[in-house]
């Protein structure tokens, strides 16, 4: 019978040496005699965006082009020229807004009415309609005048 020697250290370590350099060789070779990639086709230049006009396009719509600031209604608090709305302007924090109040520089609160609030903006006013209410829980009868 044929019986089985266990390798030396310095054997083991010499068999290690040369797979680990064999392995070197094969990744180097790899990367050095890869081809090359071919040259990057030259960048393109996008094309000029001609300006156009949808103004009228966004009347149709709804859309009355007055507003330059992003206002939001959160909230109402009292309608009538004495009336309050929590508002948020450009997407910020709500805040609450008296009538008459500035929010910002030429855009006012004019009033609030019961589902609406009208802004002036340098002259023209815009009206925007409070988001609907979520309905009641159920239990509770919601009172409409």
């Amino acid at each position: 019978m044929l019986a089985l020697r266990r390798p030396s250290l310095p054997q083991l370590a010499r068999v290690l040496a040369i797979l680990a350099v064999a392995a070197g060789l094969g990744v180097w070779g790899a990367i050095l005699f890869a081809p090359r990639p071919d040259a990057l086709p030259p960048a393109l230049r996008p094309a000029t965006l001609r300006a156009t006009d949808t103004t009228p396009a966004a009347l149709l719509f709804g859309k009355d082009g007055t507003l330059k600031t992003q206002v939001t209604i959160a909230g109402l608090i009292a309608s009538g020229d004495e009336g309050a709305a929590i508002l948020s302007v450009d997407g910020g924090p709500a805040q609450a807004w008296r009538a008459g109040q500035e929010i910002t520089p030429g855009l006012r609160l004019v009033r609030v009415d019961r589902n609406e609030v009208v802004l002036d903006q340098n002259g023209t006013t815009t009206t925007i309609s409070a988001p609907p209410l979520p309905p009641a829980a159920a239990g509770i009868i919601a009172v409409k005048n």
